[in-house]
């Protein structure tokens, strides 16, 4: 099997490719410097001279806070980026595994969200990862539309991270306890699109993050009660922590348990830094 992978430089790319080579995959690991999949020229020329049996989409603009500035940036790559890659698909006939977002859901429900709930974006990085979930739906019937949102992991910047480095120059931490996540490790989510790929399941909308949920606070103080180091950790709400993006209150996924609880995962994770 012969995979294109876009994005591999990012969190989940970085995390993904090191199993396709375990599993003995031939893939072709792709950055915006090398394949620029918002030019939808070069992405046809590049294309023709190669053979494909999949393709794994993870190239997007992520940054929340920044989509709602450069708007137009973020739906070039998220939505037209994504056009480009289902008619890639298309025209070769093969499967293409896009990873969207728990963003696409505007988080007032009290329950996870399922694959059949209405979707309802609250900011523009929501907005255009569903417009490119859209563009995959309409091009191609053999399609994997991933959602997930929260990620952590080595290789790329990520709260957990984040949070790590913070605490060594500060003792107090203040963090929205308003708010609701999935915090997922991208070696977990690895594992899922590797069983995707190897095991033909069905095409379709998948919901996949870690089991349980938690706020931003309660992640927060797990990282250092993991890590045994004495932060003290003080809730606020997220009006009192003005961003340019709205999130939504409430992101947690119905992904049926397929992954390991938040805590576990993240205890492995810590353990291994």
């Amino acid at each position: 099997m012969k995979i294109l992978v876009t994005g591999a430089s990012g969190l989940l790319g970085q995390e993904l490719c090191p199993l396709l080579d375990e599993i003995n995959v031939q893939y072709w690991a792709t950055n915006s410097k090398i394949f620029d999949i918002t030019n939808a020229k070069m992405v046809d020329e590049i294309m023709n001279k190669v053979n494909l049996d999949f393709i794994i989409h993870l190239a997007a603009y992520t940054n929340i806070d920044q989509a709602e500035v450069n708007s137009e940036e973020a739906f070039l790559v998220n939505h037209t980026g994504t056009k480009n890659m289902a008619k890639i698909a298309k025209k070769f006939d093969i499967p293409i595994l896009y990873v969207s977002t728990s963003g696409v859901f505007d988080g007032t429900k009290s329950s996870p969200y399922k694959t059949t709930d209405q979707t309802n974006p609250i900011n523009v990085y929501g907005m255009s990862k569903l417009k490119g979930e859209e563009e995959i739906r309409k091009i191609t019937k053999k399609h994997y539309i991933i959602r997930t949102g929260a990620l952590y992991g080595k290789g790329g910047s990520n709260y957990v991270d984040a949070m790590l480095t913070y605490s060594m120059f500060n003792s107090n931490i203040s963090v929205v306890d308003d708010q609701v996540c999935c915090p997922t490790w991208t070696k977990d989510l690895s594992r899922q699109i590797i069983k995707i790929i190897t095991e033909n399941k069905p095409y379709g909308t998948y919901h996949i993050s870690s089991s349980g949920h938690a706020t931003w606070l309660e992640l927060t103080k797990k990282i250092f009660e993991l890590k045994k180091r004495n932060v003290f950790v003080t809730p606020i709400e997220k009006s009192d922590f003005p961003r340019p993006a709205k999130r939504p209150r409430f992101c947690v996924l119905d992904s049926e348990n397929v992954l390991p609880s938040w805590e576990k995962s993240l205890e492995e994770y810590l353990l291994a830094k």
